[in-house]
């Protein structure tokens, strides 16, 4: 795999086509399948994690670089943009898989490169440089402790590899260790607190490059905290964070209620969504892993089409706020259908596969305590009600045909289709948990 990627890159860089990235994404798909079924029985290797988590990942990271390519390709500007999506699909592959603490440490700062030159160099706004450089400061302040627990972890194994330490069941390291551990991965999920450079970052960034934030680069944080859990002590960190996480779950969410910019409004769901996650990892049974992974794939499919629709309502109406969005049904009854279906998707509703995401995460919360099934009610009516806000304004409000600036072509919708059309074999995935 290591190789094909490598391989990939002046195949990339010389070719003429505009689709060249496609032919690798889908070659790379093709052969990542038939590696991981010849070696189905093998979980463990030397370099490679073949689980479920890398499999779901990776899945994930193919879905969103091919939607997100293709709705760049208005940009023009198909060198750069082919190296910039190669790199970050190395990136990515390398921060999924390792098996390697060190390489999962390079990979996950590494993952920050493509996404800072898309800030940069494609943003639209002249702040796109002040965003670039909160999210650059956040995550080096936070990640930088990481190498000494690093190195005093492989001072105590022996070794940088991740299955050493799972498979003999070794001892969790200190308390100031697991500190660092957990605010090194959290601050890309983002927690909140941790999570200013978030808004900031997918206002200022271009729609691919929110939909590449959204969709991969949210869940290098989660499948961290998922591959360094068996030498934490959650116990610790139960004990100190999970009331924070709990109320502060629920406290984004009524931020989203306050929201006027329809971007800032999906960007802070996408916190609230990835609250969810630390509260499943210190709960730490085998549902809630299962939840945890199910809940990362299912919003890597969701938030990059939601911010997908935040670039096509802004080329019609050449505004995000939600007050001068008026009249979709009107004026587009296929933005206003498929406005509908992430609704429903994005709330985990039935029958969406995503529901069944929700329902491990009450049943798994409940087995760490009984009074989660108040907070889950709380925060699934205030989920509900900044959904319908956003719905009900853009598409069910009085028409204002005059905020209308452009009419859109069929080629527009392209993306948007294909993401459909991607969405639906995606979520079958779940059957394999």
């Amino acid at each position: 795999m290591t190789f094909f990627l490598v391989s990939s890159i002046p195949f990339v860089y010389y070719s003429l086509s505009s689709f060249s990235l496609v032919v690798v994404l889908v070659s790379f798909w093709v052969v990542f399948l038939s590696s991981t079924s010849m070696f189905s029985n093998q979980s463990y290797s030397f370099l490679y994690l073949n689980d479920e988590v890398s499999l779901f990942m990776l899945f994930m990271t193919v879905f969103v670089l091919y939607v997100s390519y293709i709705y760049s390709l208005s940009f023009k500007s198909y060198y750069k943009m082919n190296m910039v999506f190669i790199f970050m699909l190395i990136f990515c592959f390398g921060a999924f898989t390792t098996n390697n603490l060190f390489l999962l440490y390079f990979f996950y700062e590494c993952s920050l490169l493509p996404i800072l030159y898309i800030i940069i160099k494609w943003g639209s706004y002249p702040e796109r440089s002040l965003s670039a450089m909160m999210l650059l400061i956040y995550t080096s302040i936070f990640t930088f402790p990481f190498i000494m627990v690093m190195f005093s972890f492989y001072g105590l194994q022996g070794s940088f590899l991740l299955t050493d330490s799972i498979l003999s069941n070794c001892s969790t390291l200190g308390v100031l260790s697991t500190f660092i551990i957990f605010s090194t991965f959290a601050v890309k999920l983002p927690v909140y607190g941790l999570h200013f450079w978030l808004p900031m970052a997918h206002v200022e960034a271009p729609t691919f490059g929110s939909m590449i934030l959204a969709g991969i680069l949210l869940k290098l944080g989660g499948v961290g905290l998922l591959r360094c859990s068996k030498f934490m002590d959650m116990g610790m960190l139960g004990a100190i964070f999970m009331a924070y996480f709990t109320v502060f779950m629920l406290y984004v969410t009524v931020v989203c209620l306050f929201q006027s910019d329809f971007k800032r409004l999906v960007a802070y769901s996408s916190v609230s969504h990835m609250m969810a996650i630390p509260i499943l990892l210190l709960v730490n049974n085998l549902m809630s892993t299962k939840s945890l992974v199910m809940l990362m794939l299912f919003h890597g499919l969701s938030s990059p089409l939601l911010f997908m629709l935040v670039g096509i309502v802004y080329s019609m109406f050449s505004s995000r706020q939600l007050i001068m969005i008026r009249g979709l049904l009107l004026s587009s009854p296929l933005i206003s259908f498929v406005m509908v279906l992430a609704f429903f998707f994005t709330l985990s509703a039935p029958p969406f596969p995503s529901f069944v995401s929700e329902v491990y995460f009450l049943v798994s919360s409940l087995c760490y305590s009984s009074y989660f099934i108040y907070v889950f009610c709380v925060f699934t009516f205030l989920s509900l009600l900044y959904n319908l806000n956003w719905l009900s304004a853009m598409v069910f409000s009085s028409a204002t045909p005059s905020n209308m600036s452009t009419s859109l072509s069929y080629m527009s919708f392209m993306p948007l289709f294909m993401s459909i059309l991607l969405c639906v074999p995606m979520s079958l995935l779940m059957f394999l948990l």
